[in-house]
């Protein structure tokens, strides 16, 4: 006997995911510095040295001396010269005066006033090998120095974070059913 039969089939859904990852990004602008730099200073002074070269007693050595000091020498020179000559008539008035002591007085004053040595007027200094004085006074420098700086003011920047999110599209790859049939000659419809 054939009896009938309900069959029945199922089918599920089959839903696919089609996916994108999200993305992010992020910039850290870099930061500024802002620096300042002040300059050191430096200030020098300086004096000149000084040389002094003093040749008055070289000229004077060499009979070139200045007037006033020509002048002074030969009024010197003429007063003790003067005081000589004075000092030689006494002498000679005492050896006149003395003519019973014998010998001829007046013969050897004669010879000693024509053929002796007579002083001179001296004109010229007296010669040495230091005769030049050098002076020297060394310059001197003075330093004054301002340090310089550096100053910073940083200034810095949030970072720039852009995010972009990703994506989830579904869509049906299967969709679900359900199926019923009956087998078997004794019924008339399909349901």
């Amino acid at each position: 006997m054939n009896i009938p039969r309900i069959q029945i089939q199922q089918g599920y859904s089959i839903i696919g995911l089609e996916t994108t990852k999200g993305q992010q990004s992020i910039e850290q602008p870099r930061p500024s510095l802002n620096m300042k730099q002040q300059r050191g200073q430096l200030e020098m002074e300086r004096t000149s040295p000084v040389l002094e070269i003093d040749s008055r007693k070289a000229w004077s050595a060499l009979g070139k001396a200045r007037f006033e000091e020509m002048t002074d020498r030969v009024s010197q020179s003429s007063l003790q010269i003067s005081m000589h000559n004075i000092a030689d008539i006494a002498r000679n008035g005492d050896r006149m005066m003395a003519f019973h002591e014998g010998g001829n007085a007046f013969a050897e004053i004669a010879r000693d006033s024509v053929f002796g040595d007579r002083p001179r007027v001296e004109v010229t200094g007296e010669p040495g090998y230091d005769n030049v004085d050098v002076t020297y006074i060394p310059g001197q420098v003075h330093t004054n120095y301002t340090p310089g700086g550096i100053t910073f003011n940083p200034e810095t920047h949030k970072p720039i974070i852009d995010y972009y999110p990703g994506k989830v599209n579904p869509y049906l790859v299967h969709q679900n059913f359900i199926f019923m049939s009956a087998t078997g000659k004794q019924l008339d419809a399909v349901v």
